[in-house]
């Protein structure tokens, strides 16, 4: 009998997890260093194989699955918010500040406050994170004159 899905794996200490999809096929979806999102990535299904098991595969439960992926997310979080971004204006109200870091567009979306979280942080196009505070790292670009 088959083991049920998802599958819970660490490759060189990026967690992995391998889920069913609808129609009976799987995917790979692969931790996302810059987002803390999951993205397919099926070239990491010869990685998790048995064989691999033990080189520089660890198979895991959901639970240290679960704590090493917040743990990495803490962990990007700290280190973009502690990061000096100059954010520039983008003219746009729900949207109103861009940056590109390191190749990836960011960009700070205004939610609807006090029932959800005063900002969103995007990445690529991906909501990375909610912030209720602005990081004291970021700044904010002047706003002009009239």
């Amino acid at each position: 009998m088959a083991r049920p899905y998802p599958w819970y794996y660490a490759v060189n200490d990026r967690p992995v997890m391998i889920v069913l999809l609808p129609d009976g096929g799987s995917d790979a979806l692969v931790f996302d260093w810059a987002t803390g999102a999951f993205v397919p990535d099926r070239s990491y299904f010869g990685r998790v194989s048995d064989v691999g098991i033990g080189k520089d595969v660890d198979s895991l439960t959901k639970q240290e699955f679960d704590a090493r992926v917040g743990e990495l997310r803490r962990s990007i979080s700290l280190r973009r918010q502690a990061t000096p971004i100059a954010w520039e204006r983008t003219g746009d109200g729900e949207y109103p500040y861009r940056f590109v870091l390191e190749g990836r567009v960011l960009t700070i979306r205004v939610n609807d406050f006090p029932a959800e979280p005063l900002y969103t942080l995007i990445v690529d196009g991906v909501d990375a994170e909610h912030l209720d505070d602005w990081p004291a790292a970021w700044v904010r670009p002047p706003i002009p004159l009239a």
